[in-house]
């Protein structure tokens, strides 16, 4: 794959390219020794590139270029944990209570959900068995995988990432270790407070990200109804609302593992530095669709299937929701399907 192919291959501009490359050009260039010369910044963040779009191995890299297999398995950590520095803003969370409540209004928009702030998702990837302590990646579809697990803007960019669960951790118990779930409890992030839906119902309801069944149901997290419910019942509209609205998810992962094909492979590196191969397509991803209209977004990923490269998540059993949050679920069901009937 030539320069011109791969930059097509990431819908990479050269002004990209070249802002990339002066981002990251001094914490990427080594110096040259009286043995032998070093590779340029150019160079290594060209076979990293190639590593993330096509997932050859490390071989194959270095027939693309004359950088040994044994220094490309060295470059590719480094030069993706500088862009994932030099790229941190593509990637965060709102800051204040207008800017959620703006993320909100896309989803009530775009999505026809209210009380919206995203959207949590979680998919494992494939990695190479660990030399030690290879049982804890071990997941339930008999491959090693450590987990990435995000939450998603209604333009389907995202928000939050969380990568390196060990595979065996379910969904939900990854979701309860990483950094938001303490942040979400102690109220530190700025979400707006719970309010009415409308004038019709005086609950007042919290913003919630929208999760599915394998996910715990908290004030700030909202998950389907369980069991089975006739198609007309409040229920039944409420579940499908919901699953529509989580689109934005299906979309983004979509996108993420069609343009870095090293989603679809097994990664030949220690968890942790796999890790941070995984968080580099994550925020090169935001980065290299900033400008795109949500038209566009939406009509890029029209027709295309769901993800083969990240596989199917591993689900356990929720934990209790409280009286509370089911009632304030059936409300906004309630709430929802008089708007529809309208």
């Amino acid at each position: 794959m030539c320069d011109e192919d791969l930059r097509l291959a990431l819908r990479m501009s050269d002004e990209d390219f070249n802002y990339l490359l002066n981002e990251i050009k001094e914490k990427i260039t080594r110096q040259d020794t009286f043995m032998k010369e070093s590779f340029t910044a150019k160079e290594r963040l060209l076979v990293t590139l190639r590593f993330l779009a096509t997932g050859d191995s490390f071989l194959a890299l270095s027939n693309y270029s004359d950088i040994s297999a044994s220094s490309i398995r060295n470059i590719i950590p480094e030069v993706c944990d500088s862009l994932i520095k030099a790229l941190k803003h593509y990637v965060k969370f709102p800051s204040s209570e207008d800017e959620w409540l703006q993320v909100s209004r896309q989803f009530e928009e775009r999505w026809q959900f209210p009380h919206a702030i995203g959207v949590i998702e979680a998919r494992h990837v494939k990695i190479r068995k660990p030399a030690n302590g290879g049982s804890e990646y071990f997941n339930y579809k008999s491959f090693c995988s450590i987990v990435l697990l995000a939450i998603v803007d209604a333009s389907s960019n995202f928000m939050y990432v969380c990568i390196g669960g060990k595979g065996s951790l379910p969904d939900g118990g990854m979701s309860r270790n990483a950094s938001f779930h303490a942040k979400f409890e102690q109220d530190e992030l700025n979400v707006p407070p719970p309010t009415a839906l409308n004038d019709r119902y005086t609950c007042k309801i919290p913003y919630m990200l929208l999760g599915d069944k394998s996910f715990v149901f908290t004030e700030y997290c909202i998950r389907p109804f369980g069991g089975h419910h006739s198609p007309d019942s409040v229920e039944s509209k409420f579940n499908a609302r919901l699953s529509t609205a989580r689109t934005p998810a299906k979309i983004v992962f979509d996108g993420l593992c069609r343009r870095f094909k090293i989603l679809g492979s097994i990664i030949n590196l220690h968890p942790d530095k796999a890790g941070i191969v995984v968080m580099a397509t994550v925020y090169l991803y935001n980065f290299l669709r900033r400008d795109k209209t949500f038209g566009e977004i939406v009509a890029d990923a029209k027709g295309v299937p769901d993800s083969s490269y990240i596989l199917p998540r591993i689900e356990n059993k929720p934990l209790k929701p409280s009286s509370q949050m089911i009632n304030i679920r059936l409300q906004m069901a309630n709430c929802m399907a008089g708007e529809s009937n309208d």
